[in-house]
């Protein structure tokens, strides 16, 4: 968990393999069978050519970056905002959740950190956003 933080600092990037029984055991949690994400004969058939995951699947690991990166108070008040789908993750995918620190601000009284936030694919973005997390420890 991060101490101190500074503008353009990088945060410890994750990474996860993507395979059809992580996509299933999502979809066994979530409850969402649609079959684009559980049926490859089905999903082969559509403008996709094959299953992908879940988008709140890549949620789940950019918020698993926050929390790494500032524990409980991305739990109580870390917001995630302007959360854009720009390619589908596929089984056989090896992603990478990243993200950098882009500023400080103040809104009703509290300190906050902003990131820019990611789940790239083969050096290709494919989910990005922001992050926006009270803060109380150091900066500059």
């Amino acid at each position: 968990m991060l101490k101190a933080v500074r503008e353009d600092d990088v945060l410890l990037p994750l990474a996860k393999e993507i395979d059809q029984e992580r996509i299933n055991r999502w979809a066994e949690l979530s409850g969402d069978f649609n079959r684009l994400h559980v049926d490859p004969d089905y999903a082969m058939q559509t403008p996709f050519k094959g299953t992908i995951a879940h988008g709140p699947l890549s949620l789940a690991f950019l918020n698993e970056l926050m929390m790494a990166s500032f524990g409980e108070v991305w739990a109580e008040s870390g917001r995630l905002l302007d959360v854009r789908f720009l390619a589908p993750v596929r089984p056989g995918d090896m992603i990478r959740i990243g993200g950098t620190v882009t500023g400080f601000s103040e809104e009703g009284g509290k300190n906050f950190v902003t990131c820019d936030l990611f789940v790239e694919k083969d050096g290709t973005k494919a989910v990005v956003g922001r992050g926006m997390v009270p803060w109380k420890g150091g900066q500059p």
